[in-house]
C-alpha cells in the first residue's frame, strides 16, 4: 500500500445565499479546534461586503483571513507558499474571483501535503462557469454542492444566481459585480430566467 504525504483538495460550491462561506468556516473551525490542525485562510481584497480581515457568512460564522488581490502574481503566490509552510489546512473564500494562477497554487499546496479547501459560486448570472471554478472542480478530491431556497417559489433546490436590476432580472452587465440581496436573487431551475430570455 502506498503511503505518502499528499494533501487533498476540497471544493464547496453553490449559488449565492447557500452558505458556502459558512460551510467553509465550520469545517476549518472543526479541524482547528478538534483536529489540532493549523489553519490559514485567504479572501479576495475586493470582497468588502462584510469585514476586511474576516471571512463572514450570512448566518454569522466568522474566521480571520488574509486579504490577497484577485490577480495572483508570482510574488503573491510565493508569499503564500512561504506563509503556509507549517500550515496543515489552507482555505480560500470566494475563489471564483481569483485569476488563473489559483489553480496552480491550489495544486502546489496539495502536493506539499496541505488540505486545501475552497468555496465559490457554481456559475455566474449567465449560467456560465465563473472564473476558474470549472478547473478547480476537475482537480478536486471532494466536491460539496450546496443549494438554497428559491427567492420566487421557496423551493429548497435553488442553484441559479439571478442578477437583478431595479427588481427585474438583468439582461446584461459585468460578470463581476460584488453585491448582495439588492443585486441578486437565488432561483430554482423553473424560476430562473437566462439573460437571453429576459424581455425588455
Amino acid at each position: 500500500m502506498c503511503e505518502n504525504n499528499l494533501g487533498k483538495i476540497s471544493v464547496i460550491t453553490g449559488p449565492m445565499f447557500s452558505e458556502k462561506s459558512g460551510e467553509l468556516i465550520k469545517r476549518i473551525l472543526k479541524m482547528e479546534r478538534y483536529g489540532g490542525k493549523k489553519v490559514k485562510a485567504y479572501k479576495p481584497t475586493e470582497d468588502f461586503r462584510f469585514e476586511a480581515d474576516w471571512i463572514v457568512s450570512r448566518m454569522g460564522y466568522r474566521y480571520p483571513a488574509s486579504n490577497i488581490p484577485r490577480k495572483l502574481t508570482d510574488s503573491i503566490i510565493e508569499e503564500i507558499l512561504v506563509e503556509t509552510e507549517s500550515i496543515d489546512v489552507v482555505a480560500f473564500d470566494e475563489v471564483q474571483f481569483f485569476s488563473k494562477p489559483i489553480m496552480g497554487l491550489v495544486d502546489e499546496l496539495a502536493y506539499r501535503g496541505k488540505h486545501v479547501i475552497c468555496d465559490g459560486l457554481n456559475m455566474d448570472y449567465r449560467e456560465k462557469e465563473f472564473g476558474f471554478m470549472g478547473g478547480l472542480l476537475t482537480m478536486a478530491d471532494e466536491i460539496t454542492n450546496l443549494t438554497s431556497y428559491c427567492s420566487v417559489c421557496q423551493s429548497p433546490h435553488a442553484r441559479f444566481t439571478q442578477r437583478m436590476v431595479n427588481g427585474m432580472p438583468a439582461k446584461m452587465g459585468p460578470i463581476i459585480l460584488i453585491g448582495d440581496k439588492e443585486d441578486y436573487e437565488v432561483r430554482c431551475r423553473s424560476c430562473y430566467i437566462p439573460p437571453h430570455k429576459v424581455r425588455n
